[in-house]
């Protein structure tokens, strides 16, 4: 029967002096944690070795420490593996930290019952050779190691300081640097006034154009009064001058909406006098502090 080790470590005082207890004040940084494969039951070697990776990489992901499992401390390994009974020996201890270059020690015991697994460990102060039980794993069929293990991270090592969650800044696009076009009253008021001009010049138009073609296709037949001739030459030319209303109109909507910035009309828009006003301080007094918030209708 497999044996499985997992060490953490931890900061190591100096050579010169006695060892002493970590302090969890002490610098996170300087924490190293390494996983070994000990003790297995009905779970293969090699998917002991995976748990014991995934297992380095959560503890490294969630919290301020080193760590390092799976072939990294395999190779580390005794020949032979890891001796049993080495969490009730000092020189064992000793050894392990020594090849692992870590000062804690984290032993686990991984057990398959079923398709679920069940994960017990020991952790060990290499300084102080202190040992305490950590609560158990289950890392069941459906499961994913690593969130598993992530969530029990602050339990396996609770001295450990919790990795600050990284801050992602998503940059905005860049803001356009030329003017903010937009629909004045004045591009509405030439629009509308184009538009309507543009249908009556259509409407006259077409009414002139139906009395020329009535001598057109039949010129020998053609009997116009003076009075229908005049309404025909009075429709034609109103459907010139509301044509070219029209294109005037359009052409200056156009020319509005070009010249407009939504940017520089606010900078431009004075404030109402009397508008509502909103400002507050902090006064430090004895022993605290005065807010005042002061709005204005």
């Amino acid at each position: 029967m497999l044996c499985t080790v997992i060490v953490a470590a931890m900061a190591m005082t100096a050579v010169a002096q006695p060892a002493a207890p970590l302090a969890p004040a002490e610098k996170a940084s300087d924490v190293r944690v390494g996983i070994v494969v000990e003790l297995t039951v009905n779970v293969s070697p090699e998917r002991a070795e995976q748990l014991a990776a995934a297992l380095a990489d959560a503890l490294h992901r969630e919290l301020e420490v080193d760590a390092v499992g799976g072939g990294d401390v395999s190779r580390r390994l005794p020949e032979g593996g890891v001796p049993e009974e080495c969490l009730a020996s000092k020189d064992c201890i000793s050894d392990l930290a020594r090849r692992l270059d870590c000062n804690q020690l984290l032993f686990l015991a991984v057990v398959q019952v079923g398709a679920d697994i069940q994960i017990d460990s020991s952790w060990v102060d290499i300084a102080s050779g202190e040992v305490t039980s950590r609560p158990r794993i289950d890392l069941l069929a459906d499961a994913r190691a690593g969130e598993v293990f992530s969530a029990a991270a602050t339990r396996l090592l609770p001295h450990a300081r919790k990795r600050p969650l990284a801050v992602v800044v998503t940059p905005g696009e860049p803001r356009p640097t030329g003017p903010e076009h937009h629909l004045t009253t004045g591009v509405w008021i030439a629009a509308g006034a184009g538009t309507v001009a543009l249908v009556g010049g259509v409407v006259f138009g077409l009414k002139a154009r139906s009395g020329f073609q009535r001598c057109q296709t039949d010129a020998a037949n053609c009997e116009l009064t003076q009075d229908e001739r005049d309404r025909i030459d009075r429709n034609a030319l109103f459907a010139d001058l509301l044509l070219g209303g029209a294109v005037a109109g359009l052409a200056t909507a156009t020319i509005l909406y070009l010249r407009s910035d939504r940017r520089e009309t606010a900078r431009e828009t004075p404030t109402k006098p009397g508008g509502a006003a909103t400002a507050w301080s902090l006064t430090p007094t004895r022993g605290g502090a005065f807010a005042e918030l002061r709005v204005g209708f």
